[in-house]
């Protein structure tokens, strides 16, 4: 099934800059991808934000109105790498492309963030019905076919379709829109390795004895604008900032997308960089075209800014932990208490375990019980123990109400749950395991902070 060939046996050429071959992996391992067997059925729209399917076309008002990014061309082909009955089950495969800012010289963009409402996906899962299920996650900045444990938004869906091969539209209207970066997050620079976005899928579904996979998509002529023939316009084809592309309405091409991406085995047996086929082959639109470049996704997104950051630090430090570096906090999402999505996400050592704590108030109180770090928070405490977790090679430990970690309906505190307020703030740490020279200790990030709104 899989074969190794050097970078000198594909030829170099195929890169599109001199800055990108270099960013490239010596070695890249060839995909047989699968033919998908009878036809892909559109399977409706699901609305995540209130668990509800709906078939009619009028529910994709709440979609766009533009489409921000496109990799939809027609390969008729689907991939099970990564899968449950595949050669490196539970990995995570990685894929990019670019959403443009206002100022790339490269596309018509008038803004430079995107509030994305609406994402659609297409795959093939051959388990029990209403089995299927995908973790997905986003990555503002995004090397071309590496590892990035860095993930800014994080959506995961199950009990989709399966017996087959489908595409469904995530409506994520009502508060999960995603708030992505263009450009890489900061700004343009010229260079695809600082410029591109990522995003990746593990299948997360719950039959696990079937094979399943996200369906190949990729122009049939090229993928970046050094690998056109023909002069066609088939980069960024058929968004707000591109033009129409000129295979139909379903062959759109992904802005920037390279012929490759990443696969990241939880085993390490396998992780590397992929691609299907020979690239570059053939002249013709359709699904007969041996060029796949990468998997089916496309974006689009609402006009409104949004702000890729909700919390901040708050002026409360602890110690720094045995990797030299005092622990941070991030998070991401939304702080509207409505629209229930926030994710979390501490810096901690590699490899120890950490739980969020949580408090209504902030404060501080040095070394407790002979902790190595400082508690900035006030009283009644509230702790996540149980999203406790494993930092693992990353050091990052999150807490997501995504994923049902969480609601901003029930925060934990040591006088019992309860709900947030719009106005009033909440306050956060991430404490941890630790080492010193005199042995285990335990540690907590620095300070951080939500106020909450409307």
């Amino acid at each position: 099934m899989l074969r190794t060939l050097t970078a000198s046996a594909l030829g170099l050429a195929l890169a599109a800059t001199a800055a990108s071959q270099a960013a490239q992996p010596a070695v890249h391992t060839l995909i047989q991808p699968e033919k998908i067997p009878g036809t892909v059925k559109h399977a409706g729209i699901y609305h995540m934000a209130t668990g509800r399917w709906t078939r009619s076309a009028g529910d994709s008002a709440n979609f766009g109105p533009d489409t921000v990014y496109s990799n939809t061309a027609t390969s008729g082909y689907y991939s099970p790498v990564g899968g449950p009955t595949s050669f490196a089950p539970g990995s995570t495969l990685f894929d990019s492309g670019v959403l443009p800012t206002s100022v790339n010289p490269n596309a018509n963009a008038n803004r430079d963030v995107y509030t994305v409402n609406c994402m659609s996906l297409s795959y093939c899962d051959f388990g029990a019905p209403g089995t299927s299920g995908w973790n997905l996650r986003f990555y503002d900045e995004y090397v071309p076919c590496t590892f990035e444990p860095l993930y800014q938004n994080e959506l995961k869906v199950t009990g989709l379709p399966a017996t087959g091969c489908w595409t469904v539209d995530l409506d994520l209207s009502g508060g999960l829109e995603l708030c992505i970066a263009g450009d890489g997050g900061d700004g343009y620079q010229g260079d695809i390795e600082q410029d591109s976005f990522g995003w990746s899928f593990r299948y997360a579904g719950t039959d696990g004895t079937m094979p399943a996979g996200f369906v190949i998509a990729g122009d049939p002529r090229a993928t970046e604008p050094s690998y056109v023939l023909g002069g066609l316009p088939t980069d960024g084809t058929n968004t707000y900032f591109g033009v129409p592309s000129q295979c139909g309405p379903d062959q759109a091409t992904g802005f920037f997308n390279p012929d490759f991406w990443w696969l990241e085995d939880p085993a390490g047996t396998h992780s590397g960089c992929y691609f299907f086929q020979p690239p570059i082959q053939g002249s013709h639109c359709g699904p007969s075209s041996p060029q796949w470049a990468s998997w089916f996704l496309e974006l689009q997104a609402d006009t409104g800014i949004c702000d890729p950051f909700i919390i901040v630090p708050s002026g409360c430090t602890s110690n720094p932990n045995s990797s030299g570096f005092n622990g941070s906090i991030d998070g991401f999402g939304s702080t509207s208490v409505a629209q229930n999505n926030v994710t979390l996400r501490a810096t901690v050592p590699a490899n120890t375990v950490g739980f969020f704590i949580t408090s209504p108030l902030d404060g501080f109180f040095p070394n407790p019980a002979g902790s190595a770090g400082n508690i900035c928070l006030g009283s009644n405490v509230g702790r996540f123990q149980a999203a406790a977790q494993n930092s693992g090679a990353t050091g990052l430990v999150t807490l997501s109400t995504l994923i049902g970690q969480w609601d901003l309906s029930s925060i934990p505190s040591a006088l019992g749950p309860y709900a947030a307020v719009p106005g009033t703030p909440a306050y956060f740490q991430c404490w941890h395991r630790d080492t010193s020279p005199f042995g285990p200790t335990s540690n907590f990030t620095d300070g951080a902070v939500i106020l909450w709104t409307p």
